[in-house]
């Protein structure tokens, strides 16, 4: 009987870590997702704001010297 309840304890942990390592993937691949957005979204804003860092240059070639 204590066999037999020991491995039944076994098997709802390994179910319970097959769960968590479910959710852990899931939480990896959202993670990956909102990182490739995130570089995605800075790259842009680097490119959109370009300009303010050096006004003169910007200035220069909008004046096509």
């Amino acid at each position: 009987l204590k066999e037999m309840m020991m491995t039944i304890k076994n098997e709802m942990l390994n179910k319970k870590i097959d769960e968590l390592d479910k959710k852990m993937v899931k939480l990896q691949l959202t993670l990956d997702d909102l990182s490739v957005k995130l570089n995605k979204h800075i790259g842009f804003i680097d490119k959109t704001y370009e300009g303010l860092k050096n006004p003169i240059n910007v200035a220069k070639r909008f004046l096509g010297k």
